[in-house]
């Protein structure tokens, strides 16, 4: 269940994890009544949440599959999947084919095809409907395959691509694409899916290889839009691409809106544009973005996060602060929570809090992100008076800087903070030269409030032309 994605024709549609567990967990049950305690025992298990949220999530699911009458309301008792299911094979594998109980299309139409995917593969089959239905004689174009083994090998590129816990996923990813790719060299989807992994990839790694990998995702991007030069999934990579590589603030916004004017409910992209318009200092175009996004996919934790850099960007840490613990409450144990939750402890400067969340997170794992840990900590011990600790903390970042970019950008918040501006100005300055991505960020980082008046700082930002 914790590898599931949806599809529409070859497209991901964005969905919340706890929609989709929802969705998952009816569908294998079909024909029986899924009570409200099952739903709340196995998809918000260990998590509070009110019954209400069971009701919005079940309204979404119909609005996400356009039919009603695939999740019927059993008064009093729960929810009951109510369409029929046919066993299918694909790769050798057992899955289910669900079929409403409507009359067979036309040979002249066919129906439009959902696809869940998970530890089954669900196909479900939508039968004449307006909504539903195209005719059989629409030409191709290089959005679609008519080789079914290169759908399928890109659908299953995008699910790993999507899945938070599948281990290499970026690279297990690309191969699906590369593979789609060679089976159908004009199919455009899988070149945007090739410059999305690549960007993954560039993300986690620091120079030279994220270098590397940006200059791969930037010629899938192109060929994306060489293919289809209609195609919202490609302005969406090529324009965040702008952002994260080439610091071209206009491209990017420019690449973003056309994707919007493409495929204007498509949430990813309105998240884009709000994080780019965030990092130029409008804040309120961003947040207007991200309610937007939020409109389109409420429930989504990528969404629901967004607000979080910018509410930073803003100084608004009290109403931060009050987010980052809905979502944590929402989602006990993720990583990024924690540390979001941790940050906005940091900036209202309960540096105990934050010492108490730091040492306990690194104790269950210190190698993710330890370097962010760190440059929280180091700065709580020097404010509650453990040099020792402090200076120890520091010099561990410092390890991680000397082959590590973001650490190096994280340690010159430290350097900022501490009274080092020279040492700060350094640091930032490598990470100019290495295009550490973070840097995308430097105009409105709050803990770089003390070089704000440096002439070099300055010389940066106008650098990276944000000035």
């Amino acid at each position: 269940m914790e590898n599931s994605s949806l599809w529409r024709e070859g497209k991901l549609i964005s969905i919340s994890p706890k929609a989709l567990k929802t969705l998952i967990l009816l569908v294998e049950k079909r024909g029986e009544i899924v009570s409200r305690d099952e739903l709340l025992e196995k998809v918000w298990k260990e998590t509070f949440v009110e019954e209400g949220n069971i009701n919005y999530t079940i309204s979404l699911l119909r609005k996400t599959l356009e039919n009603k009458e695939l999740i019927r309301t059993i008064s009093r008792r729960g929810y009951s999947f109510t369409a029929t299911v046919k066993e299918i094979s694909q790769n050798g594998k057992s899955s289910p084919e669900i079929l409403t109980h409507e009359p067979k299309p036309s040979a002249e139409k066919r129906p439009f095809h959902w696809i869940l995917v998970s530890v089954l593969l669900v196909s479900i089959l939508f039968v004449p409907s307006f909504a539903y239905l195209w005719r059989g004689d629409k030409p191709a174009t290089a959005s679609q395959s008519e080789n079914s083994e290169a759908m399928h090998a890109y659908t299953r590129g995008k699910m790993i691509l999507a899945a938070r816990n599948v281990e290499n996923r970026e690279e297990k990813a690309i191969e699906e694409f590369q593979k789609a790719i060679t089976l159908d060299p004009t199919f455009a989807l899988p070149y945007a899916g090739l410059a999305e992994g690549y960007n993954a990839i560039a993300v986690k790694t620091s120079y030279p290889q994220s270098l590397g990998n940006y200059a791969k995702a930037k010629v899938a991007a192109e060929k994306t839009l060489a293919l289809d030069a209609n195609l919202a999934e490609g302005y969406s990579i090529r324009g965040w691409l702008k952002r994260q590589a080439d610091w071209d603030w206009q491209g990017a916004e420019n690449d973003l809106r056309l994707a919007i004017q493409l495929d204007p409910n498509n949430a990813t992209v309105h998240k884009r544009l709000s994080q780019l318009l965030s990092t130029l200092g409008r804040h309120d175009e961003a947040l207007a973005e991200v309610k937007i996004a939020y409109k389109l996919d409420p429930i989504n934790d990528y969404v629901l996060s967004a607000r979080f850099p910018i509410l930073e960007a803003r100084r608004e840490y009290t109403e931060a602060l009050k987010e980052s613990e809905q979502f944590l409450r929402e989602n006990k144990g993720n990583n990024y929570a924690v540390r979001a939750h941790a940050t906005f402890v940091y900036h209202k400067e309960d540096f105990a809090k934050v010492i108490e969340i730091g040492e306990e997170s690194l104790a269950k794992d210190s190698t993710k992100n330890a370097f962010a840990w760190f440059s929280l900590l180091a700065t709580s011990y020097y404010k509650t008076g453990q040099l020792d600790k402090a200076d120890e903390t520091l010099r561990q970042l410092e390890r991680l800087a000397q082959t590590d970019t973001k650490a190096l950008y994280s340690l010159a918040m430290n350097y900022a903070e501490l009274g080092r501006p020279n040492d700060a100005i350094q640091a930032l300055q490598k990470c100019f030269e290495a295009h550490e991505e973070r840097m995308a960020w430097l105009k409105v980082e709050p803990r770089f409030a003390n070089l704000q008046n440096d002439l070099r700082f300055q010389k940066l930002l106008q650098t990276m032309n944000f000035r």
